[in-house]
């Protein structure tokens, strides 16, 4: 009897300890998790090579994180969007060339009534690069673009592509996002989100240490004007909603747009704003 009273008390204890230690982590994780919304714009320029030239936007991607609701909102912007830029209208891609990212984070800021946290600036080798160091990309292809990738960059013995799910290296990836021979900006604006997602679907599969490893190898392949030190922490928070749900939206919106003149003579997609502001807040809940 004697022996078996500590053998109790011990046993009884650990009933104790292993709830506490279960509270602890899941408080540890509730302190630790991200919270709040934060939006971040991605901008593709049309040049492979340096990063420091600077030419038009070729991509304008918002990227919109929820960690409360654990959603991801990703929007595209069409290049011939014109936009009040000092008092004139520009096109939204000569925006940056004409007075850098802060510029445009301002333009799109004011016009859609966002806030912004950072940007980040890619060009056509950045996209190849990470794609490739990550081992590709699955994407949902259509038979017309899966010729018309093909024909572009050539046939990859590796990379056969077919209708249906394909895994697309970087070059393939490259020639998707900017095809608009099929269709128009519109559809391309779409493949550039439906690429950003199937990344984010990628991630799924990828061990912590791996994400952690490939961006620090990758973090020549664009400019920020975030810090390291930012850049690395919005990596981690950014773990925590490898499987939120992701919402994909493009402005302009069907049917809330024409092709014009603007006042200072350019001539591209007017939209019709006070519309589509209104869409897109329904859409992505900033």
């Amino acid at each position: 009897m004697s022996q078996s009273a500590p053998r109790q008390a011990k046993k009884k204890k650990r009933l104790y300890i292993i709830p506490a230690i279960l509270i602890v982590i899941v408080a540890l994780l509730l302190i630790l998790a991200p919270h709040g919304k934060h939006n971040y714009l991605f901008i593709g320029m049309d040049n492979y090579g340096s990063l420091n030239d600077i030419g038009r936007s070729d991509t304008i991607l918002l990227v919109h994180l929820d960690f409360d609701q654990h959603k991801i909102g990703l929007v595209t912007f069409a290049r011939d969007i014109l936009l009040d830029y000092n008092g004139s209208d520009k096109k939204i891609n000569t925006i940056i060339r004409l007075g850098g990212e802060d510029a445009l984070m301002d333009v799109i800021s004011s016009n859609f009534d966002i806030e912004l946290d950072g940007w980040f600036r890619l060009n056509f080798s950045s996209l190849v690069s990470i794609i490739d160091a990550i081992g590709g990309v699955s994407v949902e292809i259509t038979d017309a673009e899966a010729k018309y990738i093909t024909k572009e960059v050539g046939l990859y013995p590796d990379n056969p592509l077919t209708e249906g799910e394909c895994r697309l290296n970087g070059a393939q990836s490259l020639s998707y996002v900017r095809c608009r021979k099929l269709d128009n900006d519109f559809g391309r604006g779409n493949r550039q989100s439906k690429l950003v997602n199937a990344l984010i679907k990628e991630s799924r599969s990828m061990g912590i240490r791996h994400i952690v490893n490939l961006f620090n190898s990758m973090k020549h392949a664009w400019r920020s004007n975030l810090n390291n030190a930012e850049q690395l922490h919005l990596v981690y928070s950014c773990l925590w909603l490898r499987n939120a749900n992701v919402t994909r939206a493009g402005i302009p919106f069907d049917n809330l747009y024409h092709y014009g003149n603007s006042s200072s003579g350019d001539n591209g997609v007017l939209l019709f704003l006070d519309r589509n502001v209104e869409r897109l807040h329904e859409t992505i809940s900033f």
